[in-house]
């Protein structure tokens, strides 16, 4: 993921799909209560009163290509969006969330977790609105939703995927205490093109 320049794959950052199993959908997330915030950040369920902040992710073409995010917004477009956003949980494939600035509630960017199909493992996909950028907002997400998965959730590994140029991103990871594993070369697809990633990781253990 990139809070200044990034291809985004599903509707993440450092990337993510899901896969639905019994066990998974046995065990579904849920929305955080009460809802994970500090000084900067609160996550929180998307709404229809957030319609600007998908109007405005619309318009930029490294969240609307390769995300839900509507590439051609209308209000029809961007209800659907939240709607998918909530279907993630109610369908078990995962839990997605508004991040929002805590002094306004404005919503500003995008934080999931979404299943892999081993248990108890869950990739993290986030973006930012470009005029958010650069406040460490980002950060304060990954970093909320990822303890709150290992440590209230109680998943056991958290996964990401960036670009080895995705500068941006690679350091909102660090940050947040993930761990990088290698690199998968030529692994994810976009319409002209093939990227390598490195894969990063953060477990139960490696919060400090």
């Amino acid at each position: 993921m990139s809070l200044i320049r990034q291809r985004y794959l599903g509707d993440s950052v450092a990337g993510g799909w899901s896969w639905l199993d019994p066990y998974h959908a046995s065990m579904p997330l849920t929305n955080p209560d009460p809802a994970l915030t500090d000084p900067k950040v609160t996550l929180r369920p998307w709404s229809s009163h957030d319609l600007s902040c998908v109007e405005e992710a619309s318009l930029d073409p490294d969240i609307s290509t390769g995300t839900t995010v509507p590439q051609t917004y209308t209000p029809e477009a961007g209800l659907a969006f939240i709607e998918r956003q909530h279907a993630r949980l109610t369908s078990g494939e995962g839990l997605a969330l508004a991040i929002a600035e805590t002094a306004s509630n404005e919503a500003v960017g995008h934080v999931n977790l979404l299943y892999r199909p081993q248990r108890g493992v869950v990739g993290i996909g986030y973006w930012l609105l470009e005029r958010r950028r650069g406040n460490r907002l980002g950060l304060h997400a990954v970093r909320l939703h990822s303890r709150w998965a290992l440590q209230d959730a109680k998943l056991d590994r958290i996964e990401a995927f960036v670009e080895p140029s995705n500068g941006a991103s690679i350091g909102v990871l660090k940050g947040a205490g993930f761990q990088r594993e290698g690199l998968l070369r030529a692994y994810l697809a976009f319409d002209t093109r093939r990227a390598d990633v490195f894969i990063y990781s953060l477990l139960p253990t490696d919060i400090r």
